[in-house]
């Protein structure tokens, strides 16, 4: 009995096919364990405006840094694009500093700009949307060497846009151009075919933002929030009484979805959070928009903390509960004229004439761009009620839509773009013809 046992043991421990098969297992678990400690957290921070009057959308910007980099996303791996001049205006108050909510005190405030200022990857005319898809898509040639993404598929990816949009378009600085719907898809297509992402989280920040993510697949781990729907603008907050320290900022500090998501980063412990019960919170505060979810939503039981840190970052100084009402949220499309309007009450007796002029200018700039968007509609002989959701059927009709009113109506201007609803309703009125 004991000599049966023991040529079985040795039987065992000589058999090659087991050795082999106990190998096999071994370097597969050296595998795994060592893609588990290679997956790493990458996010995409940009901010597509410039000019004083978006202020929030930098701070909104400046803040989702920090609140990643105090949550333990490394810096290295945050690839960030902003115009960069509103820190620096002769209007801001606090110059080289940015503020995404007000403060009694200097001491309460959050200067979310400190953490930012020196991590600035694309500046002034390279915050561009060829740019943007260069660093989505890991194409280094195509952002003329600059940082891009270089994740695998192991890496979780994190992206955050806050600008101006509508219906099947988000904003650039400048003359910077736009990016269309099918574009970003497109992009987003590119990033899954080449595996650079294990799952991958897109709030997006700007009117009409929902008719970005209509054409968005529901099986290619991508999960996404709008800050409204594909009809209607998001909004500023923290516009009525902008003060930091004592000094008026003269405009908008946030805007209302992205403050909401990040304020809840700065007090919650998100590895307790999940991200549809983000969601939840965040769309019960967000009450002049339609917050919703795209893309795969199975993805809202992941916890929070795997895209955007771990949470409870707000410095221990700065008062978390500030006192917010209906009055503080402004129409994204009304917050130039809000911001003029409050600049020139604050004016001295210098300032007062360029102010006051700029606030004429922008009410005759208003005045003449609904003319002449209702002009063109009914050139177009369009309906009343505009159609102007995103058809499948006539998504390449778009893009040579808009071109064609920026080469015969002029620019696009963050009021004007109200009415890119009209090139939108043409295309599907006339079929993409």
């Amino acid at each position: 009995s004991k000599a049966t046992v023991s040529v079985l043991n040795c039987t065992t421990a000589r058999d090659p096919v087991r050795r082999h098969t106990n190998m096999l297992g071994r370097l597969s678990l050296l595998a795994l364990c060592a893609s588990m400690a290679s997956a790493e957290n990458y996010a995409v921070l940009v901010c597509g405006s410039n000019e004083y009057y978006n202020y929030r959308h930098h701070a909104d910007v400046a803040h989702a840094y920090q609140v990643l980099t105090r949550g333990g996303v490394k810096a290295e791996n945050i690839i960030t694009m902003m115009y960069d001049d509103v820190p620096h205006k002769s209007l801001n108050p606090y110059p080289g500093q940015l503020f995404n909510k007000p403060a009694k005190t200097m001491a309460e405030a959050n200067d979310v700009y400190a953490a930012v200022k020196d991590h600035i990857d694309y500046k002034g005319a390279d915050v561009t949307p060829a740019n943007f898809l260069a660093v989505l898509t890991g194409d280094s040639a195509g952002a003329g060497g600059k940082k891009v993404l270089q994740t695998g598929p192991e890496d979780n990816v994190f992206v955050n846009f806050a600008d101006h949009g509508g219906p099947g378009i988000i904003g650039f600085p400048g003359n910077a151009g736009f990016m269309y719907e099918k574009d970003l898809i497109q992009a987003l297509d590119t990033m899954y075919q080449k595996k650079m992402y294990k799952q991958l989280v897109f709030y997006l920040e700007a009117c009409e933002s929902g008719s970005m993510w209509v054409n968005l697949p529901k099986d290619r781990n991508i999960y996404a929030l709008s800050a409204a729907n594909g009809e209607e603008s998001s909004w500023g907050t923290y516009c009525t009484s902008p003060v930091v320290g004592g000094k008026n900022i003269g405009t908008c500090l946030g805007d209302l979805f992205s403050v909401n998501w990040m304020e809840d980063d700065d007090v919650t412990d998100l590895s307790a959070e999940t991200l549809q019960a983000q969601f939840n919170k965040v769309k019960k505060l967000t009450t002049k928009s339609h917050v919703l979810q795209w893309g795969q939503t199975s993805m809202g039981s992941e916890e929070a903390s795997v895209f955007e840190g771990t949470g409870k970052t707000a410095p221990s100084s700065v008062v978390s509960e500030v006192e917010r009402s209906e009055g503080d949220d402004v129409d994204s499309r009304d917050i130039g004229l809000v911001t003029r309007y409050n600049l020139y009450m604050q004016a001295g007796a210098a300032e007062r004439p360029a102010r006051a002029a700029a606030l004429v200018a922008e009410i005759q700039h208003r005045e003449e761009a609904d003319a002449k968007f209702a002009a063109l509609a009914a050139k177009l002989a369009l309906p009343a009620e505009l159609d102007a959701s995103l058809s499948t059927a006539h998504r390449d009709c778009h893009k040579p839509a808009h071109e064609a009113v920026v080469e015969y109506c002029g620019a696009y201007t963050d009021y004007s773009l109200k009415h890119a609803k009209v090139a939108a309703a043409a295309c599907n009125h006339w079929k993409g013809d």
